[in-house]
């Protein structure tokens, strides 16, 4: 089988030797050593990486993607699909929670812009009385 050192598998994929060792300490990415402690990866770890880039774009935390990993190694590609549509439904549940979240505060943002512009000028110092803080919303969005 023919290796590749760390340098060689970061050129061949794309993704620096950081993100490399990052991975192999995370689990996701295993590579055996050579007697003088270089990493050597097979043939395996370019598709290895297309597999956990494709699943982070997806938004896939790393452990999600370590347990997706063995499912990917182990068991047949309909069982894989069936894993990872899981993962996607949910994550297609999470963004459009937090898409009403940010579309809530932007309306929010937007009501506070209005008011400030309904606002009469005033020459005086801001204190506790001014208008602009009557309207303030009471708790921003998390």
């Amino acid at each position: 089988m023919s290796t590749m050192r760390i340098s060689q598998l970061a050129a061949r994929s794309g993704i620096p030797a950081t993100t490399l060792r990052f991975y192999e300490t995370a689990g996701l990415l295993p590579a055996e050593r050579t007697p003088a402690g270089y990493r050597l990866y097979g043939q395996d770890a370019v598709d290895r990486l297309a597999f956990i880039s494709a699943a982070k774009h997806l938004g896939l935390p790393l452990e999600e993607i370590a347990e997706l990993l063995g499912v990917w190694q182990a068991r047949a590609c309909q069982e894989v699909k069936a894993d990872l549509r899981e993962r996607v439904v949910a994550r297609i549940a999470e963004a459009e929670r937090r898409a009403a979240e940010l579309a809530a505060f932007t309306a929010s943002l937007h009501q506070a812009v209005q008011h400030l512009d309904e606002l009469p000028d005033r020459e005086d110092r801001c204190d506790p009385q001014c208008a602009f803080l009557s309207r303030v919303p009471a708790e921003p969005p998390v």
